[in-house]
């Protein structure tokens, strides 16, 4: 576990993904994000609120997704990435859009949570079931904890349909070993706590145990939560802005004092005030600069008297922060050769984090399980490596055809960093 790189109560005024990027791995103790829901709308806040000047466009193009966060998908995790293949063919462009989008900010999420963290996504029926495959190709189904309805009464009505008045937040861990703190709220069914005890506090038995009212009872995934009205107190006018006591819910519940807790679409700083409030460290991030001003004017509504805060102790930044941990990883990844016995000439190559895993997801893909690893080597120029051999050789998308297996390995062993990988796999075409 590397130590956090990042002070406390810093501010990021960037894309999000490339400050990720620079964050070292396993120092983050939760992570909670409320991102666009792919609602094809342009958000804005009103004129004359504490938000005038934020806005965000929820709509996701094809000129917005870089070809680089296709490769990483591809590099990191294949599973994930033949999901969004698929969704790329069964679906529409904005949703595979959206995905792609997503999918490179959560692998950075899952990389710099500890293994004791969580990540509370909040999204809505909008691409809920398509964020759930994302999550479980990301952090394993095994992490997934909870699907958490939170429940509302603002919203309208519609002839056509139920009305709809929930979003879904879906909550996983890194491990089995996170850190979780039961929440527990007032009981509903007070009538059950009938009985005194020498001390006036009601409770009620069963199997042998007293359950006192003023203890509570655990709670749901189920979350009746007032949102943010128009005469509400900690209203900023910002879109989409989320109750503070649903974001408390959640710090207590997968946090302790001093723990870091990162919102990378922070927005008008929710999280961070729910942190500071809970007494943990903090991080926010958000491509608006408005975020800052809101940040800074909300710790003043909480904490007025505060002398800690005359200057707010907010740090505000737009430089990528350095990784002072660096795994081999990070600059070396492996090219493979695996082969199926059912297609003769034919051999996968690629490039992946983690072989086994890859050569594991070809084969639970086959019910006869006919792949085997043929060959692998790592190296700094495994991208390159990748794309020599498929101009070198015959190629049909992740398939190279060659009679010849030794000649295929013995390409990826004598490369070398090539000027131009065309211009050298057009000289060098005896290998086919």
């Amino acid at each position: 576990m590397a130590a956090l790189n990042v002070a406390n109560r810093t501010l990021f005024n960037r894309d999000n993904l490339d400050i990720l990027h620079g964050i070292n791995d396993s120092c983050i103790d939760l992570i909670y994000l409320d991102p666009p829901f792919n609602k094809k709308k342009t958000f804005t806040a009103p004129i004359g609120s504490s938000a005038e000047g934020a806005s965000f466009t929820d709509i996701f193009r094809q000129e917005d997704i870089k070809d680089e966060w296709v490769d990483s998908i591809r590099y990191e995790n294949h599973q994930l990435h033949e999901y969004l293949k698929g969704v790329k063919f069964f679906s529409n462009q904005y949703n595979y859009c959206y995905l792609v989008y997503m999918a490179v900010r959560l692998m950075e999420c899952h990389r710099i949570l500890k293994n004791t963290g969580s990540l509370y996504l909040h999204c809505d029926p909008t691409m809920s079931h398509y964020l759930k495959i994302v999550l479980d190709c990301i952090f394993g189904e095994d992490n997934f904890r909870n699907e958490v309805v939170w429940s509302y009464s603002t919203g309208g009505v519609s002839k056509r349909h139920f009305a709809k008045k929930h979003d879904i937040i879906l909550f996983y861990s890194k491990t089995s070993k996170k850190c979780f703190n039961q929440p527990r709220i007032p009981s509903k069914d007070s009538k059950r706590f009938n009985i005194q005890d020498n001390y006036g506090k009601m409770y009620y038995e069963k199997a042998g145990n007293r359950y006192y009212l003023d203890e509570g009872v655990a709670m749901t995934d189920v979350w009746d939560v007032y949102p943010v009205r128009n005469v509400s107190k900690e209203r900023t006018g910002y879109p989409t802005q989320k109750p503070l006591a649903l974001l408390e819910r959640i710090v207590q519940a997968s946090s302790n004092k001093g723990d870091v807790v990162l919102d990378p679409f922070c927005g008008c700083a929710t999280t961070c005030i729910a942190a500071e409030k809970l007494e943990r460290q903090w991080i926010g991030i958000d491509v608006s600069v408005t975020a800052y001003d809101l940040v800074r004017k909300r710790m003043r509504d909480v904490y007025p008297d505060t002398e800690m805060f005359k200057d707010y102790g907010i740090i505000c930044q737009t430089t990528v922060p350095t990784r002072t941990a660096m795994g081999t990883a990070d600059s070396s990844g492996f090219v493979y050769v695996i082969k199926n016995a059912a297609w003769k000439a034919r051999y996968k190559v690629g490039i992946a984090k983690d072989v086994g895993k890859r050569l594991k997801s070809y084969q639970t893909s086959d019910p006869h399980r006919g792949y085997e690893l043929v060959y692998s080597r790592q190296s700094i120029y495994y991208r390159e490596i990748e794309k020599y051999i498929h101009k070198r050789f015959d190629s049909d998308y992740e398939w190279v055809l060659c009679r010849d297996e030794q000649a295929l390995i013995e390409a990826i062993e004598k490369y070398k960093k090539a000027p131009s990988l065309l211009k050298v796999a057009e000289q060098d075409n005896d290998y086919t």
